[in-house]
């Protein structure tokens, strides 16, 4: 086992580089929200700006695959990560909803280069035989690294500038792990991109576990520290309820183990059960502070189930050179769960008020499960 557990040197530096990203995507998620609910930003709008991102994100990926062909991997990680930072330090200062929307698209363009780059050269670094393994450690250290982001916010304040300037100092820090491996070439790769439709055709179920996934996940980022302030608990409180979820990740690398044994498929169906049933009881009784740390906690293992289970299917489905393409098209389908996941929670949110968030978190689940059944008796009646 410990043996499956020693990568290259150039793997582990990218290892470090996604785990301090991470650490500054926790902090935003708590800090973002808080400055625009300072400014009387409503729910809805909320949604809206964090799907203005998702937007920022899928623009990108139409010219990801050239831009990182044509300028190569360091070049386009450094200037994305620079502006990525930059943009932290000046979104602080809040001027209008406007100009904060303008903000997060481009930082979304910036995030999908950075995230997605980096991503594709660990997995062409990757064998098969480390592929599941590996995906759970980079699950586990993005869920790491985002769960102690709002613990750093406990102690920087949400409404203080000096977590933004930490957020900033990390992004930093990421993009020098990775410039120690100018002396590693970085590997060859295809300006080929790869349509929502051929992914679609290719694997039907990742696509649809990618899309709720995103769904579920983006929402319960977005919306926890508003869901927390109306039921009573301080921004600070609200966004350690992340922390419990982004805690599980350690939880990931066992089902990368797991996945030896048992079908990536079959971990999905367990993951999303899980799913539903934490938000059902959510939905019921959510008085309980501690309760509502439980919960998320296990709601970030069932979603651990599924995360590194599709990661693991989508990288095994193309060839390396195609992992560029591969990787921004998957994101993409993430991109469009997320968007529809920030809009819908967002309005269901208004409309029902602070029940809307775990009506939105069943809602998905339950799409995921009819797609599921129809898919099952469809494939069925085809053999």
């Amino acid at each position: 086992m410990l043996q499956d557990l020693k990568f290259s040197k150039e793997l582990n530096l990218l290892f470090i580089s996604i785990f301090l990203f991470a650490c500054a995507l926790g902090i935003d998620l708590v800090t973002f929200p808080t400055i625009l609910s300072r400014n009387n930003v409503n729910p809805g709008l909320i949604g809206i700006a964090g799907v203005s991102e998702v937007i920022g994100g899928i623009l990108a990926s139409f010219f990801l695959s050239r831009l990182v062909a044509k300028t190569g991997m360091i070049r386009a990680l450094r200037i994305s990560s620079s502006a990525y930072a930059t943009s932290i330090l000046l979104i602080y200062f809040y001027q209008n909803f406007f100009l904060w929307l303008a903000f997060v698209f481009f930082m979304g363009c910036c995030w999908f280069i950075y995230v997605i780059t980096r991503q594709a050269w660990m997995n062409i670094l990757l064998s098969n035989e480390q592929r599941g393994i590996a995906t759970g450690i980079f699950s586990m250290i993005i869920a790491g690294g985002m769960a102690i982001g709002p613990i750093i916010v406990k102690f920087s304040g949400a409404e203080n500038y000096s977590s933004f300037v930490i957020s900033a100092a990390l992004v930093v820090a990421s993009y020098l792990c990775i410039s120690f491996l100018k002396k590693s070439p970085p590997p060859q790769i295809s300006s080929q991109k790869i349509s929502l439709k051929e992914f679609f055709n290719n694997n039907p179920r990742c696509f649809v576990t990618r899309f709720f996934l995103d769904f579920l996940s983006y929402s319960l980022l977005i919306f926890t520290v508003i869901f927390g302030s109306r039921i009573g608990l301080s921004y600070e409180a609200a966004g350690l309820l992340i922390t419990a979820f982004m805690a599980t990740g350690f939880f990931d690398v066992w089902v990368g183990f797991a996945l030896k044994k048992i079908s990536p498929y079959k971990m999905i169906n367990i993951g999303f059960l899980g799913c539903i049933y934490c938000f059902i009881i959510i939905a019921l009784y959510s008085k309980s502070y501690l309760l509502l740390l439980i919960l998320y906690f296990t709601f970030g293992l069932s979603v651990a189930c599924v995360y590194v289970s599709v990661f693991k299917i989508t990288n095994e489905d193309y060839e390396k050179e195609k992992l560029v393409a591969a990787n921004s098209t998957f994101q993409i389908i993430g991109s469009m769960g997320s968007l529809c996941g920030g809009l819908i929670t967002g309005f269901l949110i208004d409309i029902f008020g602070t029940q809307g968030f775990p009506i939105a978190m069943i809602l998905s689940t339950v799409f995921y499960f009819t797609f599921l059944v129809t898919y099952e008796k469809k494939y069925s009646q085809k053999n």
